[in-house]
């Protein structure tokens, strides 16, 4: 007699037989369709909500960078034959990922650890995204802060000039202009796969390997080309929001408007921005590059051009046991140079368009300054770059 003819736990374990196995009980496709969906749009409505304040737009890119590190674990999961974790298919916001965990190691405890189970069943994601999101933020404003510093430097120093018409110094706004520029742009050559590289090892020693970043860029240059190309075009659309408010400000109706009118109007524009712009927008681009980097690195480390002992503790964790390909043999000689040449033809190509596109974002910021007096942040900080917040409010309507 089988363990299913039984109709409880009790009875097989009565006859010294294992229990039953429970079938979990599977949802109609309709039904998971439905719950899917409002999971995305509850976790669309509070990333929107979070692009309004500094703290939550850093909670909301932890959020991000851990929807990228559970995306790449998949991935490798599929490409190493193995089963992908079938967990939720969106991190949480707040309650631990493995809710019952922490309260069943706490049975038979102390009453302190029962109360630090439950507070880490409660706030257990919570935590981890502000940690994960504010040293990814942090270490991005380390490598940016140069080109911005020196951007807002030559800005405003150009201005001084131009209203002071201090000619002998007028050349000084534009030189410190350009070198701001091209350290902004080289920050933005490397930022992109270094954040997606400290997701998916999370660890924050990792968004600093050099090494590793670059190998990355050059291994996928089609792909960086397009990830910086979306940051352009992104870019392009916070430049014509910045400048929109100006005009949008100017106008007749807001001479009648009260400082808390005013206010809540800006609230709703900010919101709208956040909502169809920053939120898609910052998310897509994030899991892009993490894409990138989960493609090249797994080519890596297949084909040993990544030692396993040269990677993180997470990724030897999960190459483990993967086999490594043999190397192909080598080309003959003509064959092997005409490839270097159109592949040195080709990389010339797509870096010079990686350049033009860079310096457009650049020069994006120039242009919103320009129809618009925004705070010195605006040189420090952009939404798709290192922190999704965008909410200006004048300090005489505050």
């Amino acid at each position: 007699m089988g363990s299913s003819s039984f109709s409880s736990p009790a009875e097989a374990t009565a006859q010294g037989l294992p229990p039953p196995v429970p079938v979990p009980r599977v949802l109609p496709a309709p039904l998971r369709l439905l719950v899917a969906t409002g999971r995305i749009f509850k976790s669309w409505l509070f990333a929107t909500l979070a692009c309004m304040s500094i703290p939550l737009a850093i909670l909301f890119a932890g959020w991000t960078y851990r929807l990228v590190q559970r995306r790449t674990h998949k991935l490798w999961a599929t490409l190493l034959g193995g089963e992908p974790d079938s967990r939720r298919p969106l991190p949480r916001w707040f309650l631990s990922e493995r809710f019952g965990e922490p309260l069943s190691a706490t049975k038979g405890s102390a009453f302190r650890f029962r109360v630090a189970g439950i507070v880490r069943v409660l706030f257990g994601s919570l935590g981890t995204n502000l940690k994960t999101g504010f040293l990814i933020t942090f270490n991005s404003f380390l490598v940016t802060l140069p080109g911005g510093l020196i951007m807002m430097f030559s800005w405003y120093s150009g201005w001084d000039n131009s209203f002071n018409k201090g000619y002998e110094q007028a050349e000084i706004g534009p030189l410190w202009g350009l070198i701001g520029i091209f350290l902004f742009m080289a920050a933005m050559t490397y930022i992109p796969i270094a954040q997606a590289r400290q997701a998916i090892t999370g660890s924050a020693r990792a968004f600093w390997s050099s090494r590793k970043v670059r190998d990355v860029i050059r291994a996928r240059p089609v792909t960086c080309l397009a990830l910086s190309g979306g940051y352009t075009f992104l870019g392009a659309i916070f430049m014509v929001a910045v400048i929109a408010l100006a005009f949008v400000g100017n106008g007749d109706s807001f001479e009648e408007k009260s400082s808390a009118e005013i206010i809540s109007y800006l609230n709703v524009y900010y919101f709208f921005w956040a909502a169809f712009f920053i939120v898609p927008g910052f998310v897509v681009l994030k899991l892009i590059a993490g894409r990138i980097y989960a493609s090249a690195s797994y080519d890596a480390i297949i084909t040993s051009r990544w030692k396993k002992d040269e990677v993180t503790d997470s990724e030897q964790k999960i190459f483990k046991h993967a086999q490594v390909a043999e190397k192909p043999p080598a080309l003959p000689g003509l064959m092997r140079t005409s490839l270097t040449a159109f592949s040195f033809i080709g990389r010339l190509l797509l870096r010079a368009t990686t350049f033009l596109l860079l310096l457009l974002l650049a020069l994006e910021l120039y242009v919103a300054q320009f129809f618009t007096f925004e705070p010195a942040t605006n040189w420090l900080r952009q939404p798709m770059v290192q922190l999704p917040w965008y909410r200006s409010i004048p300090k005489h309507l505050e």
